[in-house]
């Protein structure tokens, strides 16, 4: 084989080593995303007080109107006021 396609199918297999490096960086960093959203959901439930009956009628409320404070009270849920990362200022 000639010096060149060496050179040529060394390349590509170094380039697919870190296409699948690449890769698996993406698939973790789409997981932690999701793990985020899901932390995040999670936390905006328990501020809101709402319970899995009141959630479950917000999101059949979502599919024609915006979710707003309106929308809590018409299925009978409360915003925490207070702010939870603050409770160690007293």
């Amino acid at each position: 084989m000639s010096e060149k396609l060496d050179k040529l199918r060394a390349s590509l297999e170094k380039e697919k080593e870190r296409r699948i490096k690449i890769n698996n960086r993406i698939e973790s960093l789409e997981r932690r995303i999701q793990e985020a959203e899901a932390a995040e959901v999670n936390e905006m439930v328990r501020t809101a007080k709402v319970t899995p009956e009141q959630l479950a009628a917000l999101l059949r409320q979502s599919t024609n109107t915006t979710p707003n404070p309106a929308a809590l009270s018409a299925v009978g849920a409360t915003i925490d006021k207070e702010d939870p990362d603050n409770e160690d200022d007293e």
